[in-house]
């Protein structure tokens, strides 16, 4: 609907319909949570916390800090890795409740229900929402700091600057940041916001605008206090070291593979319906404002990636920031009836493929499916396998031929301190202290794609003792992990 007429308010039917949607998503994630091994940066992340720091090598820190909190409380099990992402989603929906009460005070239940059904279709969302990467708790700050800068926005053009909600929404920004370096966009997208729309011009003459970057900034003093120690380690690994870049030599077909995955982890719908923001009449002027800020959010986000991934790979979930940033006006700009029920369904069918993957066997859609998914069975029997070795030969440490094979064993065993013979470097190589394992001899698990020659140069003889197939539920072999006996370690510079 366009034009300023409020529309009836949501039938008690179709809010059943949406409810039923989210309800059966929170029983797939909570099938998921409880029934799967921790994945492999899961795992990653959780021994983390394990090794707490001011911050790590390949993200900022705060993931790794709560999980350390989590696993301190709660002890350690499938479910407890993902708590966290129930709290942000409790966080996320609380959001989308306040904003009800701004943008649909007419029909807040409707608004409420048709927003959160959207927002957790989005297939990236789908997906990446319900496991304990860090992009759940960017997700939700994100949100949180858009409404928050939103609401500074309303009061800002209506004559009554709340600075309050300015300052929160750096916060919340900080800390968006302060889970991964993704957030840095949403903040590139507040500034471009300021500088394009007349009424907040104005803004940069006041301190205050500049006080609360310099707050946003301020909340990663602990990143920034890890590189000082590390040899600026992250920046160089993200801004120059990345295995995929290539800086020196741009690939235009790879901003046309990036482009390509755009409506998948959407969703056609929302994907061309985004594009409505250009035209689309806003009922009020906090929703007129809400279609400026998400639409600057999600297009510059989209623009930057693009750019970036002349250079290097970019994968679908790194602009994680600019599609949720469309959920506040998602609704709106799918409508309600046909396209709404296609982006809805379109979403089921991804995240219900997605947990079946992982609870069940991996599945594979017109020939594609997740890679890793096999890999991600047989944790508890290798581990067990190992227990065994390990009577075998006493005083054998324990390692992985890949980052996150170490800390998925690691999970199954309890054990933070399992060797990664990775090809590149990870946090386990700042945590794990190889001198001291000097003339000792390891038990190693490879498999057929992260193989034993990672660590062979480390070794002066390498055995393979056994194999562990994992098997998905009717017994069928899915992959195959092999146990090594490597004698005699020597440390090798990284």
């Amino acid at each position: 609907m366009t034009g300023t007429a409020l529309p009836t308010p949501t039938s008690r039917f179709k809010l059943i319909l949406l409810q039923l949607v989210v309800l059966y998503l929170l029983g797939l994630r909570l099938w998921f949570d409880i029934t799967v091994t921790p994945m492999g940066d899961e795992a990653y992340y959780w021994m983390w916390g394990q090794h707490l720091s001011w911050s790590y090598f390949d993200h900022p820190p705060l993931n790794g800090w709560l999980q350390g909190a989590v696993a301190a409380i709660f002890g350690w099990s499938n479910f407890t890795v993902r708590l966290t992402t129930w709290l942000s989603l409790a966080g996320t929906a609380s959001v989308f409740w306040l904003w009800s009460a701004r943008l649909a005070p007419h029909d807040r239940a409707g608004w409420f229900w048709h927003t959160l059904a959207i927002f957790l279709t989005i297939p990236t969302i789908a997906i990446l929402g319900g496991v304990a990467f860090h992009d759940h708790l960017l997700v939700f700050f994100a949100l949180a700091s858009l409404y928050a800068f939103h609401r500074f926005a309303d009061a800002w053009e209506d004559g009554d600057p709340a600075w309050r909600w300015l300052y929160l929404s750096a916060a919340l920004l900080g800390l968006a940041t302060l889970t991964k370096y993704n957030g840095v966009f949403l903040g590139i997208a507040y500034a471009l916001w300021v500088l394009i729309r007349p009424k907040l011009r104005p803004l940069l003459l006041t301190p205050h605008l500049w006080l609360a970057a310099l707050l946003a900034i301020a909340i990663q003093a602990p990143v920034f206090h890890w590189n000082l120690g590390a040899g600026m380690a992250s920046f160089q690994f993200h801004l120059a070291d990345r295995p995929s870049a290539n800086w020196a030599r741009p690939r235009t077909g790879q901003i046309t593979t990036f482009l390509a995955t755009v409506p998948i982890a959407l969703s056609p719908v929302l994907a061309l319906a985004a594009f409505r923001l250009f035209w689309i009449k806003p009922r009020s002027p906090s929703e007129g404002r809400i279609f400026g800020l998400a639409g600057t959010a999600y297009f510059s986000a989209l623009i930057l990636w693009a750019g970036l991934a002349a250079y290097v790979t970019v994968y679908f979930h790194w602009n994680i920031v600019g599609y949720a940033m469309l959920a506040p006006v998602a609704w709106r700009l799918i409508g309600g009836r046909f396209f709404l029920w296609l982006h809805v369904l379109f979403g089921l069918f991804v995240a219900s493929v997605a947990v079946l993957s992982y609870t069940v066997t991996p599945l594979k859609i017109g020939g594609i499916g997740d890679p890793g998914a096999p890999a991600n069975y047989g944790w508890p029997e290798v581990a067990t396998r190992i227990e065994a070795l390990q009577a075998d030969h006493p005083g054998s440490f324990l390692g992985a031929t890949r980052y996150t094979y170490a800390a998925q064993l690691g999970f199954q065993l309890h054990d933070t301190e399992i060797a990664a013979f990775n090809p590149v470097r990870s946090q386990n190589d700042y945590w794990w202290d190889a001198a001291a394992r000097t003339g000792q001899d390891a038990l190693i698990v490879a498999d057929r794609q992260f193989t034993i020659d990672a660590a062979r140069d480390s070794f002066a003889t390498l055995e393979q003792l056994d194999t562990v197939d994992a098997v998905d539920r009717d017994g069928k072999v899915l992959w195959r992990f092999e146990i090594w006996l490597a004698r005699d370690f020597q440390p090798r510079p990284r």
